[in-house]
């Protein structure tokens, strides 16, 4: 009995043991199979997938075998495959759809469409299983079917599940944006929409949208579902984002204070909204922004960093156009100093003391209250590094300006050295750079330009990269610099409000290097300083010029940006403007100032809502 007992067990370990062999040969068969198909050698690839679906099915064996019988055209064998499968699993459809697909393939088109019509026709209200269908349509590249399923699934569901989301991924698939939107629309009333993942598929698609069509389409959908379903909060944070993505930032803040009252909100959204307005020099968005904020009242946490920044946007509105109103601007400064009064010099006031210190400085050309006001501001006791380090920053800035270059270049790098690794820090960086720059020193600034083409701050990288090639691009044949000289002095007068001599400095360097390659740099500057004289024409021809005759220089684009601005903003012109605009879009769709373009284009030609 003991030795029969042994045998079994000899016989079962041997057994086991040539059950794994097996397994070991059939999971190296199915390695080399996928390989074989992978690479398209499907005759190879269908011997092993043949014997290994014959000897033990299953759902991936039969999906190689499948697939080969029907790269290599044999369909009758295909077809009895797909029987048999179906006859193994009478619950499943896509046995069903591979039978459909070997008649529409081997160009029985008809019988084709009544295998599938009779599929989509014998559904079952049954979420998953129309789910399957669809899905194995999908795969057969049957996307018009996919859509029939879906539908009829709808229909079947009355209304319990509608497959939004299903049938605008598909849609996308499809390219079809305008069904797309309906669908993935119709999914935000279902109160369990991932908006976040709705719109990344907005943005992807409407990436592309160089004429603005699918945008003004997605827009117009949203305004009509706003005003029919008033009560799905998600039309209107949909209508807020898409907005801030076409940078069309009055529409965004009339949806965030629509919100913000909604919903008696604490102006978040709405502080949002005025910050990137004001980033983006739409000052009298970001103005309406801080003083909706503002009119909430004091005991609201946005009350007094509104009151600042409403008095920074418009000190950059009334100087970001030339000629500047010296009534305004001392209006302007009458408002400054009755909130500094009202509100007092401290820690929380740093802000709104710099913002009056560099009106002071640039525009009402008083550098000796400007110097004091930041001093004091730095004497303010715990104002804490980072507030004393931007205004070490604008001190620096404001002695620059009066000629100080020691001082200057001392306080930016102490800045530097507080925080080296920090935005500010690298700020502070830039800007010695700069100042070594226009007194000549450009090894060591394009040395420290290159280091900070790595920053952090996108900003900071690509003004440093625009420096450094500067410097690059204008070295002298004998590698000296003299040209260079010229111009960074010109830009060093050109800083200090000295236009004059700015403009003596580049007539000379015009006249003694006729055929250097910086020319479209002095010309750029010489159009920049007409604007400030208010010698609007004048500035056109310059930039019109560079243009011309250097297309493809490195301010080219910023030329054909300021062109357009100068015929938009002085001139008058708009229908020039737009012209100048799409060109820049076309010629050089990849600079910074083509997003920027677009929308000014878009907004002269009346697409905004």
């Amino acid at each position: 009995m003991k030795r029969f007992s042994v045998i079994i067990a000899l016989c079962l370990t041997i057994l086991l043991a040539a059950g794994e062999v097996l397994a070991q040969v059939r999971a190296s068969d199915m390695q080399l199979g996928t390989e074989y198909f992978r690479q398209r050698e499907y005759e190879k690839a269908l011997e092993i997938f043949e014997r290994l679906h014959e000897d033990n099915p299953s759902q991936v064996t039969y999906h190689y075998y499948y697939s080969c019988l029907m790269e290599l055209n044999d369909f009758k064998k295909a077809e009895r495959v797909a029987r048999q499968q179906m006859r193994a699993n009478p619950n499943s459809l896509r046995y069903k759809i591979d039978l459909g697909n070997v008649y529409m393939s081997s160009g029985d088109v008809s019988k084709g469409k009544r295998q599938y019509d009779d599929v989509i026709k014998n559904l079952e209200a049954n979420h998953r299983i129309i789910n399957e269908a669809a899905n194995a349509f999908m795969v057969r590249r049957e996307n018009e079917y996919a859509i029939k399923t879906y539908e009829k699934g709808r229909e079947l569901l009355a209304g319990s599940y509608m497959f939004h989301m299903e049938l605008g991924n598909l849609y996308d698939r499809l390219g079809d944006f305008e069904n797309m939107v309906t669908e993935y629309l119709g999914h935000l009333r279902t109160g369990d929409a991932n908006v976040g993942q709705i719109q990344t598929r907005f943005q992807q698609a409407l990436a592309t949208d160089s004429e603005g069509k699918r945008n003004e389409f997605l827009r117009t959908a949203l305004l009509r579902n706003i005003q029919q379903h008033p009560d799905v909060i998600d039309y209107s944070e949909m209508m807020l984002w898409l907005s801030i993505q076409q940078e069309d930032f009055e529409s965004a803040y009339t949806q965030a204070v629509a919100l913000d009252r909604r919903f008696n909100e604490a102006g978040d959204r709405v502080y949002s909204i005025a910050q990137l307005s004001l980033s983006n020099k739409e000052y009298d968005v970001a103005i309406r922004s801080y003083d909706y904020l503002i009119a909430k009242g004091e005991m609201s946490r946005y009350y007094l960093i509104s009151r600042i920044e409403a008095l920074n946007a418009r000190y950059q509105k009334l100087t970001s156009r030339f000629p500047v109103s010296q009534e305004e601007l001392e209006k302007l400064e009458k408002k400054y100093h009755s909130t500094l009064e009202e509100l007092g010099k401290n820690r929380f006031t740093i802000a709104l003391m710099r913002d009056f210190a560099n009106l002071y400085a640039f525009m009402l050309y008083d550098t000796d209250k400007a110097i004091a006001l930041l001093t004091e501001a730095l004497q303010i006791g715990g104002i804490g590094q980072r507030n004393m380090a931007e205004c070490k920053l604008d001190l620096a800035d404001i002695l620059l300006f009066t000629g100080d270059v020691w001082e200057a270049t001392l306080l930016y790098s102490q800045v530097e050295k507080e925080f080296p690794n920090e935005p500010i820090g690298h700020e502070a960086k830039f800007r010695n750079a700069r100042l070594s720059f226009y007194i000549g020193e450009f090894a060591w600034a394009r040395a420290q330009l290159n280091v900070l083409r790595a920053a952090t701050s996108k900003l900071i990288a690509n003004d440093a990269m625009a420096l450094s090639l500067l410097i690059k691009d204008n070295m002298d044949p004998d590698s000296t610099y003299e040209a260079l000289s010229y111009f960074a002095r010109a830009e060093l007068h050109s800083y200090r409000n000295r236009d004059e001599q700015a403009l003596q400095v580049l007539d000379s360097l015009m006249d003694k290097f006729p055929y250097h390659p910086i020319h479209d740099n002095v010309l750029f500057k010489k159009a920049e300083i007409s604007i400030r004289q208010l010698e609007f024409t004048e500035a056109g021809n310059y930039l019109q010029q560079i243009v011309n005759q250097y297309p493809d220089g490195l301010v080219a684009d910023k030329a054909l940006f300021r062109l357009a601005e100068v015929y938009e903003i002085y001139l008058n012109d708009p229908e020039k403007a737009m012209e100048y605009y799409k060109e820049l879009m076309l010629k050089y769709p990849a600079s910074l100032q083509a997003a920027p373009a677009r929308q000014r284009f878009r907004a002269l030609r009346g697409d905004v809502v």
